[in-house]
């Protein structure tokens, strides 16, 4: 059952921009330059279809065969892809802004410090539309968008179809925000929120004024991770994860030790066990959709302009180190999936190890669209590792996660840390130091952060993490 309600609302002036609870902007006057268009014409810009999981990590695709038939074996697999801070809406926010979140803003998924810090003026959908494509949103935005107004349309988007229910990680019984105009679904089969969100992404394909831009957002698999009808039980009995870090046996040497100080009870490993088997039996719709949406890219004659992307907002701990969910900097919460096809076959089935991360994403599809962010970035293109060539490439980049505690909730203090090709190094906010040296230590077991051997490392680590940290964002150029 549905039923359909207008909502209009307008903010007052440019100042009520800054107000959580104030309803849609009148943005013309706020905008920026426009970001200016490639020198090709209209029949000659590439596509671009970006499709965003919801706390999926690295290994969720392994269940998904249209993934890896459909976009790896005609793409190029980013096995060292990392999102800079792990939690959904920072996260999101650095991908459309191609910023980290220290430079956002947007370090919480609810309250002043989430979307009332993103800039709605210039991102990439504003990019990208005022250059002349058409651009969709179809399923989750960023956490607490509402706070705008139930119904807002943000600036950039010409089609827009999202989850505006709070919280927006729903299944069934949930509000889509189409166009303006508020939609209730309810808790029938047909219902299922990642089946209705395939339908509206094929439905924008078969309209879409060419060039177009589908950014397309089911919420699967988070929690509550209720798989469709026909997937329910489907990956019963899963093998367990072969991971010594799964309820870590002495993590006396992490700072955190005395909040997690028990092993993880039979009961506790059980229902992570049924979380795991649950997220992994919802990316099967997940996986019907990326194959809904490249049949409609092949009906309408696009699927040969159009280039694919699959990653996730962050990635989710199945009890490594004793713990659940995100947030950490650990690998199993900060890389997550990213495949990448291509209407060019150079890199066709090929993997690249080099560190992507979410902040990339903003420059690169500019990139691909001839286009010159309106803004400064702290990301890279990787446009020339789509064409299998080789390119300068950074060394170290950071995470980070600045919002308030978490660990009353079993999460971490907040932090900033730096990444190399060997090593991670976390400053906490409050004074932890963790340390490992990922060379010999690949599953983060042995906290190195006070060994004397590693002293040298951890101060140069500690220089580089402050050279990256007070770095700004740099302007790009089109090429």
């Amino acid at each position: 059952m549905r039923s359909c309600a207008a909502v209009h609302s307008r903010r007052a002036g440019i100042l009520a921009l800054l107000c959580a609870g104030c309803a849609a902007a009148v943005v013309s006057a706020a905008r920026p330059a426009r970001a200016r268009a490639g020198r090709h014409d209209d029949a000659n810009r590439l596509n671009v279809v970006f499709i965003l999981s919801d706390d999926e990590r690295e290994d969720g695709t392994a269940v998904m065969h249209n993934v890896q038939t459909l976009l790896q074996q005609h793409g190029i697999t980013f096995t060292n892809n990392h999102v800079t801070t792990s939690m959904c809406g920072p996260s999101r926010a650095s991908i459309l802004t191609g910023l980290y979140s220290h430079h956002t803003g947007v370090v919480e998924n609810f309250g002043d410090d989430s979307y009332p810090r993103f800039d709605t003026a210039s991102n990439l959908a504003v990019w990208l539309h005022d250059a002349g494509y058409e651009t969709g949103l179809v399923g989750k935005y960023l956490n607490d968008y509402t706070l705008d107004g139930h119904g807002v349309v943000p600036p950039g988007w010409s089609d827009w179809q999202v989850m505006d229910s709070v919280p927006e990680e729903r299944y069934y019984d949930y509000t889509l925000n189409e166009n303006g105009s508020l939609v209730h679904y309810g808790d029938g089969p047909s219902d299922y929120s990642t089946t209705v969100l395939a339908r509206k992404a094929v439905d924008f394909i078969d309209g879409a004024r060419k060039p177009f831009f589908l950014y397309f957002a089911p919420v699967a698999p988070h929690l509550p991770a209720i798989p469709a009808p026909q997937d329910a039980g489907a990956l019963k009995n899963l093998p367990p994860l072969s991971d010594p870090a799964i309820n870590e046996r002495n993590i006396g040497d992490k700072p955190w030790a005395a909040w997690h100080d028990r092993s993880m009870s039979e009961h506790a490993l059980s229902y992570t066990d049924q979380v795991r088997e649950r997220q992994l039996e919802t990316l099967l719709a997940v996986d019907r959709a990326v194959g809904q949406v490249v049949d409609a890219l092949r009906a309408n004659g696009e699927l040969d302009r159009t280039v694919i992307f699959y990653t996730s907002d962050n990635g989710f701990l199945w009890g490594e180190h004793r713990l659940g969910g995100k947030i950490w900097p650990y690998e199993p919460s900060t890389n997550v999936p990213l495949i990448v096809r291509t209407p060019w076959t150079e890199g066709n089935g090929t993997v690249n190890s080099e560190p992507i991360l979410n902040v990339d994403f903003a420059p690169t599809i500019a990139q691909l669209a001839g286009v010159t962010p309106a803004s400064p970035v702290d990301g890279a293109s990787f446009v020339p590792f789509l064409h299998h060539e080789s390119e300068p490439w950074r060394k170290a980049y950071l995470v980070e996660y600045l919002g308030k505690s978490e660990l009353s909730q079993g999460g971490p203090p907040p932090y900033v840390g730096v990444h190399t090709d060997r090593y991670l190094y976390v400053e906490y906010r409050n004074g932890w130091r963790e340390l490992y040296d990922l060379r010999r230590d690949p599953w983060e077991l042995r906290n190195a952060a006070f060994d004397p051997a590693y002293a040298t490392v951890r101060a140069s680590l500690h220089t580089l993490l402050d050279r990256l940290y007070g770095a700004q964002p740099h302007r790009t150029s089109r090429s």
